[in-house]
């Protein structure tokens, strides 16, 4: 009689191929992820573009207000079209504006147009709403450094557009019939980028 031993089949050899698969994988993934992970993409500034990382901290007060003051904007001329009944026609054919004046913006107690003394402090910006949506700064007053500037909010957008100009130069400021990227970029003027943002483009 021949007698012949057999090993139970208790799925040992099976597990040990699994084991040593997952450990080649686990092996070539830990060398092989640096190079498949996508490199930091900075962003490429404009010419006339200035990083808010690189503005100085004696104007990111401004920044801050008017970035919130941009919120209060679009949300009171949505309130203002939800309101209108009737279109109101210039002499022109075209409806009226919408957009809040300075004074509504001063009554509503936002800054930087309200006169406190924080309007004061950054150089009393006389405000102006020169289009549609779009409000000029330009200070009366200047610190012992001219940190004091010239700016422009555009609020037609989703996400706010800021210019500056320091110092500001009144003639350059008043030459400007529009206030395209192109134009207030020809006159000197400065974009504050903020890289946070998806919000590329200028008005």
């Amino acid at each position: 009689m021949i007698t012949e031993s057999v090993k139970a089949d208790d799925g040992g050899t099976e597990g040990k191929w699994v084991a040593l698969a997952i450990t080649v994988i686990l092996t070539i993934a830990f060398f092989a992820l640096p190079y498949h992970q996508a490199g930091k993409v900075e962003d490429k500034l404009e010419s006339y573009q200035v990083s808010i990382n690189d503005i100085p901290s004696s104007q990111l007060a401004m920044v801050a207000e008017l970035r919130l003051a941009h919120e209060e904007i679009r949300n009171v001329f949505q309130d203002n079209l939800d309101a209108l009944e009737i279109t109101q026609v210039s002499e022109h054919g075209m409806s009226s504006s919408q957009w809040p004046l300075v004074d509504e913006l001063e009554s509503l107690w936002l800054a930087p147009f309200i006169k406190d003394k924080s309007w004061q402090h950054k150089g009393r910006h006389q405000w102006e709403m020169v289009a549609d949506g779009v409000y000029l700064g330009v200070p009366q007053e200047f610190g012992p450094n001219q940190e004091n500037t010239a700016i422009v909010l555009i609020s037609t957008e989703i996400e706010p557009i800021i210019w500056f100009k320091s110092p500001p130069v009144k003639n350059a400021i008043e030459t400007p019939l529009s206030f395209t990227s192109s134009t207030l970029a020809k006159f000197g003027w400065s974009q504050v980028y903020f890289p946070d943002s998806k919000h590329r483009h200028s008005h």
